[in-house]
C-alpha cells in the first residue's frame, strides 16, 4: 500500500541540453514540490563525459536514490523521457510513482530513425563550420523566438550546450524497443506530446496500447520540446497526474 508522502519529482532534460532547461517548469510548479534536476553525462556539467543510456541511468537512479525513501515521479522530455522509461526497472518498485514521457513515445526505426539521422548529420555539418559557442548562440536565439525569457535563455546557456554528444545520444536510443519497455512498467504512465510533433504522434497509440496504466494529453499547435514551448500547460499536467497518483495511494 502506497503511503501519502508528498512525492519528489525528477526531471530529466533533453538531448544537448542541461538541467537549466527545467527553470520555466519549475517555477510553474511553485514551491510546494521537492524538484531534482540533475544533469545527464555529456551534458552541462558534466559535457565533458561521454553519452550512454546506462550511464544515464545510473544517474537517475542515484537521484532517487539520494532522496529515498521519498516516493519519485520521473520525468522527462525527449531524450529525458526516454531515459526516465528506461529508468524505471533500475528504481525500487515502492518508491516510483509514476512516469511522465514528454515526446518518447517512438521507437527509432522507418521514418522516425531516419528523422533522427537528418538531424544528428545537420548537427555535424554546422560543427564543421561553426564553433560552439556560436551553435550555443543560435540555440539561444531559438528558445527566444520560442518565448522563453531572456533570464531563462541566460541560465541555460550559461550552464552549458552540447552539440557533440547528439550523435552519442542518438546511437545510444537506435535499435532499443522502447514500447517493451513500457510495457514492463506496472506504475502510471503519463504521454505527452506536441500535437505537431508527427514522429511521436504517429507511434502514440501503440505507446498507449502497450502501457499497463497509460494516459495522455496532447498540446494543441505544439512540436517538439513541450516543457520549453508551454511550461505552465506542461506543469499543469504533470500536477493533475501526481494528485491522482496520490489519491490513488490513499484508497
Amino acid at each position: 500500500m502506497m503511503t501519502t508522502t508528498q512525492p519528489t519529482l525528477l526531471l530529466i532534460h533533453g538531448a544537448t541540453g542541461n538541467s537549466r532547461m527545467w527553470d520555466p517548469v519549475r517555477r510553474s510548479l511553485g514551491s510546494r514540490w521537492h524538484i531534482v534536476t540533475p544533469d545527464l553525462p555529456g551534458h552541462g556539467s558534466r559535457r565533458d563525459e561521454p553519452f550512454t543510456l546506462d550511464a544515464a541511468v545510473a544517474t537517475v537512479a542515484a537521484a532517487a536514490q539520494a532522496v529515498a525513501p521519498a516516493p519519485v515521479v520521473v520525468g522527462g522530455d525527449s531524450l529525458g523521457g526516454y531515459v526516465s522509461l528506461a529508468s524505471a526497472s533500475a528504481l525500487p518498485h515502492d518508491q516510483l510513482r509514476g512516469l511522465v514521457l514528454a515526446g518518447a513515445s517512438a521507437n527509432f526505426v522507418g521514418p522516425a530513425l531516419k528523422a533522427l539521422q537528418r538531424r544528428w548529420l545537420s548537427i555535424r555539418l554546422m560543427r564543421t563550420v561553426l564553433s560552439e559557442r556560436l551553435l550555443s548562440a543560435m540555440v539561444a536565439k531559438e528558445l527566444r523566438k520560442m518565448g522563453i525569457p531572456a533570464a531563462d535563455v541566460e541560465s541555460i546557456v550559461g550552464c552549458g550546450l552540447n552539440s557533440r554528444v547528439f550523435g552519442e545520444c542518438v546511437q545510444a536510443l537506435q535499435g532499443i524497443d522502447f514500447r517493451a519497455k513500457v510495457a514492463a512498467v506496472e506504475q502510471p504512465v503519463l504521454v505527452l506530446n506536441g500535437s505537431r510533433d508527427k514522429i511521436f504522434i504517429d507511434q502514440e497509440d501503440a505507446f498507449i496500447a502497450a502501457a499497463r496504466r497509460p494516459s495522455r494529453h496532447r498540446f494543441e499547435g505544439f512540436d517538439h520540446g513541450i516543457s520549453l514551448r508551454c511550461p505552465a500547460e506542461f506543469a499543469r499536467q504533470v500536477e493533475a497526474f501526481v494528485a491522482g497518483l496520490q489519491r490513488a495511494a490513499r484508497q
